[in-house]
């Protein structure tokens, strides 16, 4: 038997699974980007890297968020795709200033989705 800590990261490793498959098949609908190098093209990252900004957002998240339904979850996940994706089309991972930018992304995407789906942390 899982106890809750273990529960709630399969359930965030499986949303970021999800959310990286979501980016993934977005960039081939919208920059029809087919392979990891057409990926790196569009965000200047490598895809492993990509993966990883994906994991440290979610991780980020409040447990909460987790909590939904599956049809509210499946929301969340196409929303935080296409977020995420603005946001890194914009940024540049050597920029000095990536780290406050990814953490100012992290909380106001953490605030907005607490308040759409009526999340307290």
């Amino acid at each position: 038997m899982l106890i809750q800590g273990e529960t709630m990261q399969a359930r965030k490793l499986e949303f970021s699974n999800d959310v990286i498959r979501l980016v993934d098949d977005l960039c081939n609908l919208v920059f029809n980007a087919t392979t990891d190098h057409d990926v790196e093209k569009i965000f200047s990252i490598t895809h492993k890297q990509l993966e990883q900004i994906i994991r440290e957002i979610i991780d980020a998240i409040p447990d909460c968020i987790f909590e939904q339904t599956p049809q509210k979850l499946d929301e969340i996940k196409n929303i935080f795709a296409k977020e995420f994706i603005f946001f890194q089309v914009q940024e540049k991972l050597n920029d000095p200033h990536y780290s406050d930018d990814l953490s100012d992304f992290i909380k106001i995407f953490a605030r907005d989705i607490q308040k759409k789906f009526n999340c307290a942390s």
